[in-house]
């Protein structure tokens, strides 16, 4: 398209819930003990033993971690069948993760000459914060602003841009997010996902 986007095929914690959690028998590596566990969204070129790509995605992955003193890790084999993680169960304590960063987080709005918003994005150190797009707290924190759907974009992992999804703005603004993500010190991917009270997946890709 002439708007440089390329659509896919057809696209179909709480601080005390993390401490019980935790507190499981198995839950920490003798040289790294867990703080915090979640799902980190990175591009497809990073390898790791455990991953799942979103619906209709082919450049983003799901990526299981586990937050220690010193950083975070991802989950090697032995700790994903030692505490008997399923994919399930990751995916349901990350979108407990994502609801407390949507709690916290600040996002930045941009907004046109009349007041309307163009789009927002939500910038933080945390490194789960990608897992905010498993929230329904996204949806609902832009409803009355951006409607019921959202587009939605992973350029780096400590940086996520929203758009409304009617009209598809986030055209206008394709050269400076690929732009931005080529400069990108933990890039993801380009690719753009739609995300309303359903869930979220993949329906294309910015052209680089």
């Amino acid at each position: 398209m002439a708007n440089g986007f390329q659509p896919h095929r057809t696209f179909s914690l709480a601080v005390a819930f993390a401490a019980a959690l935790l507190a499981q028998p198995g839950w920490a590596q003798e040289d790294a003990p867990a703080k915090r566990v979640g799902i980190i969204f990175e591009g497809t070129f990073e390898k790791h033993v455990n991953s799942k790509k979103p619906a209709d995605s082919e450049l983003t992955q799901m990526v299981p971690y586990y937050e220690w003193d010193y950083g975070v890790r991802a989950f090697d084999e032995s700790y994903w069948t030692d505490n008997r993680f399923t994919w399930e169960r990751i995916t349901s304590i990350a979108e407990r993760v994502g609801d407390n960063l949507m709690e916290v987080v600040e996002p930045m709005v941009v907004r046109d000459d009349r007041g309307v918003i163009k789009y927002a994005y939500i910038k933080d150190k945390d490194p789960f914060l990608s897992s905010i797009i498993l929230s329904k707290k996204l949806v609902e924190k832009f409803r009355d602003s951006m409607g019921d759907s959202l587009h939605v974009m992973l350029i780096d992992r400590h940086i996520v841009y929203i758009f409304p999804a009617n009209g598809m703005p986030i055209t206008d603004y394709g050269s400076a997010l690929v732009d931005e993500y080529r400069k990108a010190r933990l890039p993801i991917s380009l690719e753009v996902f739609l995300v309303d009270d359903y869930g979220f997946r993949v329906i294309g890709e910015l052209e680089r």
